[in-house]
């Protein structure tokens, strides 16, 4: 092999990358814009997700453990 056919071949081999990358540029470029809509999405709906978390937190439970000592004086 001569330095001709290594050049050949090195040329070949980035241009067959080059052309797969740009096949696959539209689906990468979807996938990136899907992240930003799905990550701005939860920063719009993170005030609502607070909203419904203090809406559902049960309040704390009046737990008296005086019966414990009625019991034992019986």
């Amino acid at each position: 092999m001569d330095t001709g056919t290594i050049l050949g071949y090195t040329f070949g081999y980035f241009a067959a990358a080059a052309g797969i990358f740009l096949l696959y540029l539209p689906d990468i470029i979807l996938f990136l814009v899907l992240l930003v809509v799905a990550g701005v999405l939860q920063l719009l709906l993170l005030p609502f997700s607070i909203l419904i978390r203090k809406l559902r937190r049960r309040p704390p439970a009046d737990v008296d453990a005086s019966w414990l000592l009625d019991r034992s004086r019986r």
